[in-house]
């Protein structure tokens, strides 16, 4: 458990062009952990490319119209977030809104959720 938590604060400290839904800290701690360590990968990449990933629109009748996807864990696991700029801001920064397994659109659904 210390470990994870190392481990999710760690990547936090790193990632300075993240933001995160209230709840993505309990979708980290769900996770297993060799998943969790990609998980965090997965965020240093958006942290240094906040448009990397697979655009979202309207996923399973969803408005998820801004949004983006990125895989981990093979195509099991998904990182949703959006990217955006405050005004008179040139640097974008991304709001991760779920992080968890594609089975069921959970993912989606949780990221609909907490926008």
């Amino acid at each position: 458990m210390i470990q994870k938590i190392d481990l999710i604060t760690q990547t936090f400290e790193q990632c300075t062009r993240i933001e995160y839904a209230e709840d993505v800290l309990d979708d980290l701690m769900k996770l297993d952990g060799s998943i969790l360590k990609e998980a965090c990968t997965t965020l240093k990449k958006i942290n240094k490319n906040p448009f990397c990933g697979e655009e979202l629109h309207n996923k399973y009748g969803l408005n998820l119209l801004g949004c983006r996807k990125e895989y981990f864990n093979g195509t099991r696991m998904r990182i949703v977030w959006e990217p955006y700029s405050e005004p008179n801001e040139s640097e974008y920064v991304a709001i991760i809104w779920s992080i968890g397994p594609r089975k069921s659109a959970d993912v989606y659904k949780r990221a609909n959720k907490r926008r």
